[in-house]
């Protein structure tokens, strides 16, 4: 997508249009994503990176190698919403604490449920929202419980104030690497330390993001 086609769909108001005209612009379709989803349930349990930073970047490096709808798989998707929640949970596994196969396949599941497009559409971004989704795996919380459902909701809230602030267009890894930083304070405070690489000036695909947010991101690295 090109910088007038980007400002032609911002012209857009409705979501189905919205979808459908941003596919368009990149070559792509719905079902592209519908089937290359099931790959995030293969690859990341089979991950034994202890430091989610690292695994997030693990993953992305495999799921480039099982793309084939495009040349190269796009920096901003919707497998995101998946990968944070389904991440931590994998990387709590990986550092000894008791957490299965299942636990993981469910936080992806339930990431997924936040749709494309969630964060400007629903005022719900799905990376932010994988943090309260890997509480709720940790607590074994649902909706009828009480400190456990605020626990969730109060590290969603933290992670999305924390995307907000920091601005721009969307960007899944900036999302992304806001959320896993915040999980490992979030998660120590709840008894479980992982290894959290630091993130600041980490990116390496900002050059991939035409709509970059540049010095203005706290991941940029400074080099254009």
């Amino acid at each position: 997508m090109d910088h007038s086609q980007f400002e032609e769909c911002r012209k857009i108001k409705g979501y189905d249009r919205w979808m459908e005209t941003a596919l368009r612009f990149d070559d792509l379709s719905a079902e592209d994503y519908s089937t290359f989803m099931p790959v995030i349930f293969e690859i990341v349990p089979g991950i034994k990176e202890r430091d989610p930073v690292v695994f997030y970047e693990e993953v992305i490096y495999e799921l480039r190698k099982k793309w084939v709808a495009s040349e190269s798989l796009p920096f901003h998707g919707p497998w995101h919403h998946g990968l944070v929640a389904g991440i931590l949970i994998a990387s709590l596994r990986n550092n000894g604490y008791e957490f299965t196969d299942e636990d993981i396949g469910e936080a992806l599941k339930r990431g997924l449920m936040v749709p494309a497009g969630g964060c400007g559409f629903l005022g719900i971004c799905g990376a932010g929202a994988g943090l309260g989704i890997a509480l709720s795996i940790i607590q074994g919380s649902t909706p009828f419980h009480e400190t456990e459902r605020s626990k969730c909701l109060d590290a969603a809230k933290e992670a999305f104030g924390r995307i907000a602030r920091l601005g721009g267009p969307r960007c899944c890894t900036l999302s992304t690497y806001t959320t896993l930083n915040l999980a490992g304070r979030v998660l120590s405070d709840l008894g479980y330390e992982l290894p959290v690489s630091r993130v600041g000036g980490r990116c390496i695909d900002y050059k991939l993001n035409s709509e970059c947010h540049l010095e203005k991101c706290p991941y940029f690295p400074g080099e254009v």
